[in-house]
Parts: structure tokens; C-alpha cells; sequence
């Protein structure tokens, strides 16, 4: 791809994004490509036998789950954090992190170009490897489309309506004989109303269940195992482990993804300050068969916590890999590459970063500390200097932090530290025409 097809490509899937936290929905439902994702749920085959409605149908089915899983904030106030665009193999992949509040979600896009128009094809959370477009189609796949005898279901709708106007015909003939013809002309005016309706209704459904050569139900089935993941939760926020493992174990048996759902009990584990049983459920979480990219960022974490930066380096490396950078994930990164001696890396780490949330105090500190730990005293000052126009540097706040010891006694830091702060820079408008 040229890189202006690429820049189309993340324009379109930013466009969608901010759509779906935002609003209007409908341009994220006119950018997601819901007719191919549903044609792969019911089969190629069968997607166009579907009459028009029932096509239709489908697609509202397939835009409901995206939009649930990517549930926006009560107030509507998400928005982009970063964004990084990478060719695929025949496709590009945008990943966006959605911000709502203080949360942000990790996703992937997988943009492709159709018919000369770029559309969104599928997105994942990638944490956790959640394909919403597999999501979707599991869903609407426990309600299979079957064939069906067209002749036979226009009987079967037909035969009430025909039983219904034989009944009116009955009471007319059975009534006529005995009312004088005033009242006999009333009559059949009056039932002539509902005898209209039934050959109007009927006339409808016959046609319809003429031209559908395929049943769809008309409530689409919950997964068997969204209850027992939803009791899981209730226990496990509770505090009721044992239960909410077996909760869990239940919602795997009963077909949910099982990576997902061990990096969600590593995750609680962690938080409960168990690293052990957290350490065995995301090892669980990357050995699945589609395993759950964010286990292996959750094990470098616990890696660093404990000094073992060679391991922690592994294993970003195939978070990177398989989930793409995210800033909090190449900071960590430039960390232990920091850790291990290896300055150059680090600082392209957070070079990287920087390009992903643009200039701003985060990256700004995150590329002074790691020169700091590579003693290069006039590079730390360097990387902080263009926060003092805006009012974010704080030299006492910097005296006080441990992650510039190795620069303390430098001149160039002493001379920086006891410099009289400027007084922050103000945008004046300009005068309006």
C-alpha cells in the first residue's frame, strides 16, 4: 500500500471510531462491513437466497453486537487516544485506543478495500483477542438459517386466514336467511371489512412465504454461556473465588472462549496480589489455540516486578507481535530496555510513543528518565525543556524523583535545577476579520 492509502484507510477507521463513542451510529454502520461478515455467519451460499428484509435483518443483528461490545461511556464523552496504521497481508490494520473517562480499550481494525471503498471488516479487542465479527457470527450462528419448503409454509400461513373467511362466509349465509334485506345489506357490509383484511393479510404472507427459501428464527438465542459468565463475574467481584472458578470452568464447557476467560481470572488474580495463580492462568491464556495477546504484556509486568527483565523483554516482544504498540506498552518497554543497558532501544521505544499521543508531558518525562539512566545529563534537559513554556515542569518535583540519581551531581542538571522557572507562555487569539 502507498502511504496515502494507508492514511485512507486509518482516516476511514478514526472516522468510524469517534462515530461509535460518539454519534452518530450511522457512520459507523455505513463503514462496517456487516453484509460480509453476516454472508460468513449464515454461509456464502445462502446469503443470496435471503430476500431484502431478511438480509436486513441479519445486518442489525451483526451492528447490535459490535455496537454492545464497544459500548460507549453514559456520557458520550469517549475519544481517540492514539492511533497506529500497519499493512497487512491483504488488508490494513488500525489500532485505536478508545478512551472513555479514565479506561482505555485497546483495539484493532481490520480495514479492507472493497469495490474501490474502504470498509471496516472486523475489530478486535485485542487484549483479550476478541473478534467481534467471530463474536457476532457465534451468536447469530446458535439460530441457524435453514431451508424450507416454500409451498408448505404458504399452506400453513394461508390455512388460518382461509379458515377465518369461511367462518364469515358461514355466519353470512347462516344469518342472511333470516334478516329482511335492509338488514341483510348491512350485514354483509359490515362483515365485509374483516373478510378484506384476511384476504389482504393473507395475500401478503403467501407472497412473502413464497420468495423466502430460507427460515430465519425470530429471536436470536443468548450464547448457552453468557449466564454462567455472568454469574463468574458476580462472584468473582464479590470476593467468592472458588465460586467464580467454577463459574468460569462452567462457561468454558459451555463454549466460551477459553483464553478470554483465563486472562480475566489472571487479572484478578493480580489484583488480589496472587502472583502465582495469576502467573499459571495468563501462561493458560497464551497456550489456547487463539490465545489472548494481553497475557503476555500481564506476564512482563510481573516479570519486571520481580527483576527479571531478559524475561519481560521476551515477552513484550510478542505482545508487540501479536497485539501491535500501544504508548503504555512501549513505555514499558523502553523500561526494561532501559533495565538491561540498552539506551538506544529504550529511547526508540519512547520515540515511538511520542509518535502515537504526540508531544505532551508523558512522553516528554517518559524519554528524560530513560536519559537519566544512561547518565546523559544534557539529553535529560533536552527532552524536558519544552514543558516549561507550557507550565508542566516542576524542578522541585524533579529534585525530589529517584529516576534521575544518575544525573544528580552532573552540572548540566545542578545548573538546570536552579534556574529560575519561566513564567508560562500565553496564546493570544488573534483578532477576529
Amino acid at each position: 500500500m502507498t502511504p496515502l492509502e494507508i492514511e485512507e484507510g486509518a482516516e476511514l477507521a478514526r472516522r468510524a471510531a469517534l462515530a461509535l463513542v460518539r454519534g452518530p451510529h450511522r457512520v459507523f454502520f455505513e463503514a462496517l462491513d456487516a453484509d460480509r461478515i453476516a454472508a460468513r455467519t449464515v454461509g456464502e451460499n445462502v446469503w443470496p437466497g435471503l430476500t431484502d428484509r431478511q438480509r436486513e435483518r441479519l445486518r442489525a443483528l451483526v451492528r447490535e453486537r459490535f455496537v454492545a461490545a464497544l459500548s460507549p461511556s453514559p456520557s458520550g464523552e469517549g475519544e481517540i487516544a492514539w492511533s497506529f496504521a500497519r499493512p497487512a497481508a491483504s488488508s490494513l490494520l488500525v489500532d485505536l485506543g478508545l478512551k472513555f473517562g479514565a479506561r482505555t480499550l485497546k483495539t484493532r481494525w481490520d480495514v479492507d478495500r472493497i469495490r474501490g471503498r474502504w470498509k471496516v471488516a472486523d475489530i478486535t479487542l485485542s487484549d483479550p483477542g476478541l473478534s467481534l465479527a467471530k463474536a457476532a457470527g457465534r451468536s447469530i450462528g446458535g439460530s441457524p438459517v435453514l431451508r424450507r419448503d416454500r409451498g408448505q409454509r404458504a399452506l400453513a400461513e394461508a390455512l388460518p386466514r382461509l379458515i377465518g373467511l369461511a367462518g364469515i362466509a358461514a355466519v353470512l349465509l347462516f344469518a342472511s336467511r333470516r334478516l329482511s334485506p335492509p338488514r341483510r345489506a348491512l350485514l354483509f357490509l359490515t362483515a365485509s371489512a374483516p373478510a378484506l383484511l384476511f384476504a389482504i393479510d393473507g395475500t401478503l404472507v403467501v407472497r412473502r412465504a413464497l420468495s423466502e427459501s430460507y427460515a430465519l428464527p425470530e429471536v436470536v438465542r443468548e450464547e448457552p454461556w453468557r449466564h454462567a459468565q455472568g454469574l463468574a463475574l458476580e462472584a468473582q467481584s464479590a470476593g467468592r473465588l472458588e465460586e467464580a472458578g467454577e463459574r468460569w470452568d462452567r462457561a468454558v464447557a459451555l463454549g466460551a472462549p477459553p483464553a478470554p476467560v483465563a486472562y480475566r481470572i489472571g487479572q484478578a488474580a493480580r489484583q488480589r496480589g496472587d502472583a502465582p495463580f495469576a502467573r499459571a492462568a495468563f501462561e493458560r491464556a497464551l497456550r489456547a489455540p487463539e490465545p489472548a495477546p494481553g497475557a503476555a504484556k500481564e506476564l512482563a509486568l510481573l516479570a519486571v516486578s520481580e527483576g527479571k527483565n531478559e524475561e519481560a523483554r521476551g515477552h513484550l516482544a510478542r505482545y508487540l507481535r501479536e497485539a501491535g504498540p500501544d504508548p503504555d506498552t512501549l513505555s514499558l518497554a523502553a523500561v526494561v530496555e532501559t533495565n538491561l543497558g540498552n539506551h538506544e532501544a529504550a529511547l526508540e521505544a519512547i520515540r515511538a510513543a511520542r509518535q502515537m499521543v504526540g508531544e505532551g508531558t508523558r512522553g516528554a518525562e517518559l524519554e528524560a528518565q530513560v536519559r537519566a539512566r544512561s547518565g546523559d545529563a544534557a539529553g535529560t534537559v533536552a527532552a524536558l525543556r519544552p514543558l516549561e513554556p507550557q507550565g508542566l515542569l516542576d524542578r522541585w518535583a524533579l529534585r525530589a524523583d529517584p529516576a534521575y540519581l544518575p544525573v544528580a551531581a552532573e552540572p548540566a542538571w545542578v545548573a538546570f535545577l536552579a534556574e529560575t522557572p519561566a513564567p508560562p507562555r500565553t496564546v493570544t487569539p488573534a483578532p477576529r476579520k
